[in-house]
């Protein structure tokens, strides 16, 4: 994970359109979920992600680091959102910077999860899929056919390998 975001930022910062792709690809989700707490017309949270990562583009060669380019990103989805007509206003305007840490660390800790869950084959993917929605075992076995048991089971070697895969990341299962 490391070496992709370093490879990443190393792209990134050079101009190589094929990292900003990338960046795209895992951020614009995040970025509109972030959006959506304060806005509901899909369209213009859409577009309020566009324009940050527009914003960012144009400065691709200024950030020192990963981390300052998603934070940008992050920033500049609130200052465009602050710019906006919108009714949560009021709460909009008290997201501090400790906020937006605790949203990028919070929403980065859902994405690495969710990419190792994908890469999880068939009914693990499936469960701990399920499991993270907050499903029981029980609801989870209905809706599977499978028994309560096989699901515990399942479950428990799905977590054993997504350790594995996850490495130093694997603190993150735990939160």
């Amino acid at each position: 994970m490391l070496m992709k975001q370093k490879a990443l930022y190393d792209g990134f910062v050079k101009g190589d359109e094929k990292a900003l792709e990338i960046l795209y690809d895992q951020y614009f989700a995040t970025l509109g979920v972030y959006a959506s707490r304060f806005l509901r017309e899909e369209d213009m949270c859409v577009d309020v992600v566009h324009e940050s990562f527009i914003k960012t583009w144009e400065k691709h060669g200024q950030f020192t680091s990963f981390q300052a380019i998603i934070g940008f990103l992050y920033t500049c989805v609130l200052n465009e959102l602050r710019h906006l007509d919108i009714k949560n206003k009021a709460l909009l305007q008290q997201a501090s910077v400790c906020d937006i840490e605790n949203e990028i660390i919070e929403n980065e800790v859902k994405r690495i999860i969710w990419a190792e869950i994908a890469r999880l084959s068939g009914d693990y993917r499936d469960i701990m899929a399920m499991s993270l929605e907050g499903y029981s075992t029980k609801e989870i076995s209905e809706e599977l056919n499978l028994s309560e048991q096989t699901i515990k089971n399942k479950k428990g070697e799905a977590l054993k390998q997504l350790r594995k895969n996850m490495g130093p990341y694997q603190w993150c299962l735990r939160l």
